[in-house]
């Protein structure tokens, strides 16, 4: 049976109560979790769901009641695709009548295998995964969130340790995942900086690091960029360069 959710009057739940990690062993992938509902006045016999996902291709895991949470024995994540980075859902059901009510939520956690703490969220995740005869995409998940992924070529090995280190992929390549971003931020449309989206932490980082206070009108002219948005990007990528002095590094090489 399919259970459907009433989702009126739900609770966020915060991202820093929430506590995954992910680890990697010869079987695979597999997390442990935890969260914090102290003080969130939720239900004490209310189911618990952590729900893994990347690129539509979800898992679900049962992990007891918000009084007796409880780990399964088994969270393998072997029905995702090959990959580093996976997103997380946490959701909070009454099942005591046959429309499921979600009392509460917290959607589109990242976690890598990297080991960073929940809290700490790059502004570009980098994940290596299978791109065949390309050695980086820039993507968009496919999630709610559409948070900004640099996909490298895990068959390339030596790629993972070019993407921290490596000055002249460095120089190359995020500076046209930079603009891919800034792109995709004038086409979603949206600059709300009071929430907790990707987008909102890109645009701060624009205005606190680079010194980008102004932004452009986000209506295109039948889906192509203006010249006023045009010249944003270019004075945001230039400034991404200048911060990171990449091209006096590169030269220097």
């Amino acid at each position: 049976m399919i259970r459907r959710f009433n989702y009126t009057g739900r609770v966020k739940i915060p991202r820093s109560r929430v506590d995954i990690s992910m680890f990697k062993d010869n079987e695979g992938k597999y997390f442990k979790a935890n969260i914090n509902f102290e003080g969130l006045d939720l239900p004490p016999d209310a189911k618990v769901y952590i729900e893994p996902n990347y690129k539509g291709v979800y898992q679900r895991f049962y992990f007891g009641t918000v009084s007796h949470f409880k780990e399964p024995e088994n969270t393998r994540l072997n029905e995702l695709p090959e990959t580093e980075l996976a997103y997380f859902d946490v959701s909070i059901v009454d099942e005591q009548s046959k429309v499921g009510l979600l009392l509460g939520k917290a959607k589109g956690i990242a976690i890598s295998t990297d080991g960073l703490p929940n809290d700490r969220m790059p502004l570009l995740y980098v994940n290596p995964t299978d791109l065949k005869n390309q050695f980086w995409k820039l993507t968009f998940d496919s999630s709610d969130d559409s948070r900004p992924t640099l996909e490298i070529n895990k068959n390339i090995p030596e790629l993972y340790e070019m993407v921290r280190n490596d000055i002249k992929f460095i120089s190359l390549v995020y500076p046209a995942a930079f603009r891919g971003v800034l792109i995709k931020i004038i086409e979603e449309g949206e600059f709300d900086t009071g929430t907790d989206s990707w987008i909102s932490q890109w645009l701060k980082f624009l205005s606190i690091s680079l010194g980008i206070k102004s932004l452009p009108d986000i209506d295109t002219e039948n889906g192509v960029l203006t010249p006023e948005q045009e010249m944003w990007i270019d004075e945001c990528v230039n400034e991404y360069c200048k911060k990171l002095q990449l091209f006096e590094k590169f030269t220097a090489q």
